[in-house]
Order: structure tokens, then sequence, then C-alpha cells
């Protein structure tokens, strides 16, 4: 089988991380934490980087391998490669005391075509709306299949028309991580309603240290992720119920950490009240990891691009043009994939 070549946009949490993963589970045989061992019939080892992009001038020009072993969470040596890290697109502000090093559109896409890529992952930080939606139509030019794990509106956008056109999986928007503040959301909602106990009201609350979590303190970044986490969460129920879900907080020493904090309040038998209050530690990075090593696999697979481009929406995205409860959305996409 043939092999997925990737290109990775922005090397940050989440993207230095899925680096680490992809090495790890290609040359390892112990499979502790990767969740889906085939999807589409590709291993990770049928996964091989071969670009990689960003703007930061401390990134650019050097090794991939080098830029990854400085990463805020090392979870794993990945062996030294070919790969030059290339600079990215910027359209929007970008908040560095550094000069971003920057390329076009058409130099971009030139490089990804010269890599060869057949899907591209965008991981930059949120609120890079315009830079996104380039990237996108680069990915587009190049002729690779675009992953969008950030919320900017791209799969929700007429572009998908034209990925479609070009027979090419157009994935996104906003990644739901693997067990992430909104997935376990989504799942205890789901639970709750699935054992006949009434939701009334829920709330979750994210504190976090990464550089996502910092440019998501800007208001209009953060009310347009609360308002994806909250119409996510509220699939999960036959009927309406008060929600509120989002991000509070920018805790620099958490680093790469998240702590999500919920309190649920619902009805049982005669009225009776259950109330669930908990805290939720993670990782971010390791979080995206797995539902990104699954979407790009499943993103080359054969088939109906349209049926698999929305399986693939609805089982990784909070933002899917066409959405399904979280269960159903993944049986829906084991179904198909895995």
């Amino acid at each position: 089988m043939a092999d997925i070549r990737v290109a990775v946009i922005g090397v940050g949490n989440v993207g230095a991380t899925f680096v680490q993963g992809v090495d790890y589970y290609s040359n390892s045989k112990n499979t502790v934490g990767l969740w889906h061992q085939k999807v589409a019939g590709f291993k990770p080892s049928n996964v091989k980087i071969v670009a990689a992009f960003d703007v930061s001038p401390a990134k650019v020009g050097r090794n991939l391998a080098q830029v990854v072993s400085e990463s805020s969470r090392k979870y794993h040596e990945s062996k030294d490669n070919e790969i030059t890290v290339s600079p990215g697109i910027l359209l929007d502000s970008f908040n560095s005391p550094d000069s971003p090093v920057k390329a076009s559109a058409a130099e971009l896409a030139k490089e990804l075509k010269k890599s060869g890529a057949d899907v591209v992952l965008n991981l930059i930080s949120s609120g890079m709306d315009k830079t996104s939606a380039e990237y996108a139509r680069a990915s587009l030019a190049a002729g690779a299949s675009f992953v969008n794990a950030t919320p900017a509106k791209v799969a929700n956008s007429p572009l998908a028309a034209k990925f479609a056109q070009r027979r090419l999986v157009l994935a996104g928007d906003d990644l739901l991580s693997q067990f992430g503040g909104t997935a376990f959301h989504k799942g205890m909602i789901d639970f709750m309603v699935e054992r006949g106990v009434h939701v009334s009201k829920s709330y979750q609350l994210d504190v976090g240290g990464s550089e996502e979590t910092r440019r998501t303190m800007d208001e209009r970044i953060k009310m347009l992720k609360r308002d994806m986490k909250t119409v996510s969460i509220g699939m999960e129920a036959p009927y309406d119920f008060e929600s509120v879900a989002g991000t509070t907080e920018y805790t620099d020493f958490l680093g790469d950490s998240r702590n999500s904090y919920y309190w649920m309040s619902s009805e049982g038998f005669l009225g009776s009240k259950i109330i669930m209050d908990l805290t939720l530690r993670t990782s971010d990075g390791a979080n995206a990891g797995n539902v990104l090593l699954d979407v790009a696999r499943a993103a080359k697979a054969r088939g109906n691009v349209k049926k698999i481009t929305e399986a693939i929406n609805a089982y990784g995205f909070k933002k899917p043009a066409k959405g399904a409860r979280i269960r159903q959305a993944y049986s829906h996409f084991v179904e198909m994939f895995a």
C-alpha cells in the first residue's frame, strides 16, 4: 500500500507532538496509547512527514527533528530527517517580538507540490482566519487534501465545493481532541441521556498554558470557540438545556497542559437531583495526536469523496457542516475506515 505524504503547517505543541507520535508508532512495537492501529488500511508507518511550515524565525530554515526536540513537551526523540522547516503564509496579525519569516501562497503551493504532499494539516493558532483560508487555497492549488484543525471557517465555506470537484478532502473545522474538554463533555451528556437522566444545565471552564490558549484570550476568538463548543455539546441531547463551554484563563506555567472544570445538573426519578462537579487534566498536543493520525489516514481512503469527508468531519471536528452525536459519529467512522 502506498504511503500517505503529510505536510505539517505550524510546528507548535500540536505539530511537534504529532511528528513525535508518527515516528514513535512507526518504529516501535509498543502500541500503548495508539487508538486505531489501522485506518483505511493504513498503519502509522504508512504516514510520512514530507514538509513542514512555520513563520517563526527560530524554526524556519532548521531541521524539523531539531525543532521538534525543543518543543515544550518532549515525549520521544524523533530521528533526524532531511526536512527543513520552510516559511509559511501570514495574512493576520502576529504578536511576536521577532519579525515573521513569510512566503507567498504561490511559493508555498510550489513547495507543497514539490514535496508530493497528499494531506496538509493546518495546526496554526486560533484567530488566524485569513491565513488558514489562504493555506487551504494553496493546498488546493497543489492538489492536496486539507485538514483545518483551527476554528477558522474553512471547511464550512465555498472552498468545500472546490475541493470536492477535484476529489480532495477538506476536513474541519476546529479539531475535536480524543479526550479533551469538549469530547469528554459531549460523552457525559450522551451517557446521561442514554441512562434516562434529564440534563438541565452544564458548564465547562478551561484553563491552559499553551500559545493556543493565550491567543484564545482575545475576546473575538474566545466567543467564537465558546459558541462552537456550546453548540457541539448541545447536540448530544434530544432537547434544549442550558450550557456554556469555553476557555476562561491563560496560565503560562501550565505549558501544554489544560485543566477543564465541569458542573452538570440533571434530574432523575421523581425529579431527584444528580449533580457532577469534576476536573479533567490533559495535554493539548497529545490529545490531538490520535485524531490527527486517524484523519490524515482516512483522508487518503478510496471511495465517494463526499461521504468520506462527511464521516471525517463528524468524527474529528467540533463544527462539521453535517453534525452528528459523538457516539454515532464514532461508530460511522469505524465502520467506514477502522
